[in-house]
């Protein structure tokens, strides 16, 4: 029985050390139609030539690399895997993890016996340094409604994430999803959250068959060390948060997710902003923004999400009562 051809994504930014395990466990997959694109963001290490080495002695796999001509950033590297891939089926990992050896083909078999959008499943962390290991079983409760998986997923109660899943291609591309390009923080989060408002059918794997390898060298690791990158990073974090409010808003007519929404995360949002202000040691841009009516109604109305997440609330009283408290908090976020 002929099975449909999967593509794997797997953007690649200067990973010469970590690449090759990832393109190992996935020629190493015991399902057979595989497409696997390499997107190399334009590396300044030795990763498109150990790419390359790999392509060249694994002829007759489905096997090859496209290539930025400049660094775009992992969102954009994942659009043009997604673009190109000619799958009925789309995985994106990221390319220095690893995968069990059935990871794809239990996906396949679940999301194919349930006629789903997309099938995510558990993963496993490996800390390299220290050599310790923690399952993260996907557990989520039977026959749980649309409603309560997104509302899960914004409160971090349900951990399903981007990298750990198969989704239907025609889905993706029907509905417009896609990464946003130029985020380099939070665009996973991001993305899952409007996959998840468009599926009509989403399907689970308790089984951690990813491999989320965590080292010194990795993207959010490194970055934290600069505090512009630092700071880069946070304020494109906060600006998900918006797209996300009005991507939920938009597409979904909950009045629970509604709430999430407009009284937890927008608030959150205009929070964050404040923080950068602080951060920037910006703080006429503070003081203005704290006291723009518009903010004040956004924060103080995050009161009505209190049961789902205080700390919002709490924090927005900070902000209008202990101005200076939140401010010095923030202001010395990059010494922490």
């Amino acid at each position: 029985m002929m099975h449909p051809l999967i593509s794997i994504v797997v953007p690649v930014y200067n990973l010469v050390d970590r690449v090759k395990f990832m393109i190992d466990s996935l020629l190493k997959q015991d399902y057979g139609e595989l497409e696997i694109i390499l997107v190399n963001d334009a590396s300044t290490d030795s990763s498109l030539m150990c790419m390359e080495e790999i392509v060249s002695t694994n002829v007759k796999c489905n096997i090859h690399i496209i290539n930025h001509n400049k660094n775009k950033g992992v969102s954009a590297a994942r659009n043009t895997g997604l673009k190109t891939a000619k799958g009925d089926y789309v995985i994106f990992v990221d390319g220095d993890d690893m995968v069990e050896t059935n990871f794809v083909s239990v996906l396949y078999e679940t999301i194919s016996k349930n006629n789903s959008d997309m099938v995510s499943c558990g993963y496993r962390t490996i800390e390299i340094k220290r050599g310790t290991k923690e399952e993260h079983p996907l557990t989520v409760p039977a026959n749980i409604s649309d409603i309560d998986l997104i509302k899960g997923r914004i409160l971090n109660k349900i951990e399903v994430s981007h990298w750990a899943t198969l989704f239907r291609k025609d889905f993706l591309l029907e509905n417009n999803l896609f990464y946003e390009e130029g985020c380099t923080a939070g665009e996973d989060i991001e993305f899952i959250i409007k996959v998840l408002c468009r599926s009509k059918k989403v399907s689970f794997v308790k089984d951690c068959l990813y491999i989320y390898v965590q080292h010194d060298n990795m993207g959010s690791r490194k970055e934290i060390k600069n505090n512009e990158k630092k700071i880069e990073r946070y304020l494109h974090h906060t600006e998900a948060h918006f797209r996300e409010a009005e991507y939920i808003k938009k597409y979904t007519k909950n009045k629970t997710l509604y709430t999430l929404a407009e009284y937890m995360i927008l608030p959150q949002a205009y929070l964050r902003m404040l923080s950068v202000c602080a951060m920037k040691n910006d703080r006429d841009k503070f003081d203005s923004m704290r006291r723009s009516q518009s903010v004040k109604d956004v924060l103080l109305n995050s009161y009505r999400s209190f049961l789902y997440k205080p700390e919002v609330f709490l924090r927005a009283c900070v902000v209008f009562f202990l101005p200076n408290v939140y401010y010095s908090k923030y202001r010395h976020y990059l010494n922490d």
